[in-house]
């Protein structure tokens, strides 16, 4: 809910027509000024909370991996390991002093980001401590954990939401893709290898040269860029329509198992449109005082579902084929464990009242005599 760059967020506002984030409405305002001009300025952030389907899906996913790998999961992300091994901040204050090298995440009331019951679980596994600061609850936990655990919940509402989710961080955006993959991201770290493998189960990774990046976009002035998102608006708009069409066409070629002959169609559409659109851009960001040149828009489509994501960043793993432009690579996601274990579950002839035992009663029904 915090962006880390301003340049990320500056050149956001030249990539996307608008951003949302996660963030509870009684969360502090802690926005940077600039953030905070684009807030009272235009209507390209807008902040989204949690629904109790987001929550459900992932906590679900999460609680069944605490279950599978506890004293794995307890060995690799336990507070008490991310405490001991935290350096030093003099100047911590807070919960940041009591508990050094923890995430903190909000679960409190409206717009918590986490069930109740996933986090009584994790406290249990001793993969998470609990505590009220200034009469707000929050759940504090391994970096590495904590960071999976909000990819995961953004990546959810972004399909609930018809969004697309999107970073300025490589390891992330690797991350984002389905909630089968967390046993993989935390268990089996790497694990994955570059390979078309099958074709339900894969990942098409995309990185073209779609991003107009201003030099030195640190010092241009944030309303020089408004004035041009508002000069430009039909044009910008026909741009981000195209970029999306690329990932489509994408999905459509991948499914013919060939990153070559993807590859040759992809480069070919990026030279006869992407690039005369982008120039045209950067002629007009020139008018406004702004040299501009081209960066990497990282897309990424899941085959099984046609899910797109995005980023400003190059395409992760090695690449299979690439050319000026246009980088393609091509990764499999497999969760055989979760999977199968959901399978099993939903087959057993005692999967409804396990079910009813979970989400119904405030006692275990196996307790009831």
């Amino acid at each position: 809910m915090r962006f880390r760059s301003e340049e990320w967020l500056k050149l956001a506002m030249l990539t996307w027509d608008q951003v949302g984030r996660i963030r509870p409405r009684l969360t502090m305002d802690t926005d940077s000024d600039l953030a905070r001009q684009l807030r009272a300025e235009t209507d390209f952030l807008f902040d989204l909370e949690p629904s109790e389907r987001d929550l459900d899906a992932v906590g679900e996913s999460f609680g069944q991996i605490v279950e599978l790998g506890g004293p794995e999961l307890r060995a690799r992300f336990s507070v008490r390991s991310a405490v001991e091994a935290a350096p030093h901040t003099p100047d911590a204050t807070g919960l940041r002093a009591r508990y050094p090298g923890l995430v903190w995440v909000y679960a409190g009331g409206v717009g918590r980001k986490m069930t109740h019951s996933l986090l009584l679980s994790l406290v249990t596994a001793e993969l998470a401590v609990v505590q009220d600061e200034d009469g707000v609850t929050h759940v504090g936990l391994h970096p590495f954990f904590a960071r999976i655990y909000m990819t995961a919940l953004a990546d959810t509402m972004a399909a609930h939401s018809l969004l697309s989710p999107v970073t300025d961080d490589l390891d992330v955006y690797s991350a984002v893709g389905t909630l089968d993959r967390l046993y993989e991201l935390l268990l089996e770290k790497g694990a994955r290898r570059p390979a078309i493998g099958d074709i339900d189960h894969a990942y098409i990774h995309l990185a073209v040269e779609a991003v107009i990046r201003p030099g030195q976009i640190v010092d241009i002035p944030v309303r020089t860029l408004i004035d041009f998102r508002e000069r430009y608006a039909g044009e910008l708009a026909a741009f981000r329509k195209h970029v999306g069409s690329l990932s489509e066409e994408l999905g459509t070629i991948a499914a013919v198992e060939n990153p070559v002959a993807a590859h040759a169609h992809m480069y070919g559409i990026y030279r006869s449109t992407t690039q005369p659109q982008l120039e045209e851009l950067r002629r007009a960001l020139r008018a406004f005082g702004v040299e501009s040149s081209t960066g990497m828009l990282g897309l990424k489509v899941d085959l099984a579902s046609g899910t797109v994501v995005g980023g400003l960043a190059a395409a992760a793993g090695q690449p299979l084929v690439a050319a000026a432009g246009v980088t393609l690579t091509v990764a499999p996601y497999v969760a055989g464990r979760i999977k199968a274990r959901r399978a099993l579950r939903e087959q057993s002839p005692v999967a409804y009242l396990l079910a009813v035992d979970r989400n119904l009663a405030s006692r275990s029904l196996f307790a009831c005599r």
